[in-house]
C-alpha cells in the first residue's frame, strides 16, 4: 500500500482514480416512509423522486468512509422517477493522508441506466482514528 492509498473497512484499498458505487432503487413504501418523516404524506406518491433521495446514495458512500465535506457543487439534468434504478458513483481525484486526517476529493456522478443525472465535485476529509 503506497503512502497516498488509505484502507476502509466498506471499500478496501483506496487511491486516486478509486471510484466507489452504490446502487439503489426506492420503492413506493420508501417513498411513503420519507413523506411520513418529513410530515407531509401524499397521496397519491409523486412520480418524482425528491431531489434529498436522489443525492442519498452519494452521502451513503460518503458515511461508509467517515468523510466530512467541506465544498460540494451539484448539477442535475432531470428528475428521477420513482423505480428508476440509481447508481451513485464517487471518483477520487485527490488523497493526501497528512497526521490525524486525509484530505480528500471527489467527482460524482448519479446514473439511471445510462444517462448521468447528476454530475458534481466534493472536497474535504476523513478524520483519523
Amino acid at each position: 500500500m503506497s503512502s497516498n492509498t488509505i484502507k476502509n473497512a466498506v471499500h478496501g484499498d483506496i487511491s486516486v482514480g478509486t471510484v466507489l458505487v452504490w446502487t439503489k432503487r426506492y420503492t413506493e413504501q420508501d417513498l411513503r416512509d420519507f413523506h411520513a418523516l418529513r410530515g407531509t404524506a401524499v397521496d397519491p406518491l409523486p412520480e418524482e423522486l425528491p431531489y434529498l433521495l436522489v443525492l442519498a446514495p452519494l452521502t451513503k458512500l460518503g458515511g461508509d468512509l467517515d468523510y466530512l465535506s467541506q465544498k460540494m457543487d451539484w448539477t442535475v439534468s432531470r428528475p428521477v422517477r420513482r423505480n428508476e434504478e440509481i447508481t451513485a458513483e464517487l471518483e477520487v481525484t485527490r488523497l493526501e493522508p497528512t497526521e490525524g486526517m486525509t484530505k480528500i476529493a471527489f467527482d460524482a456522478r448519479v446514473r439511471c441506466g445510462d444517462d448521468v443525472v447528476i454530475t458534481g465535485r466534493s472536497k474535504g476529509f476523513i478524520v483519523s482514528a
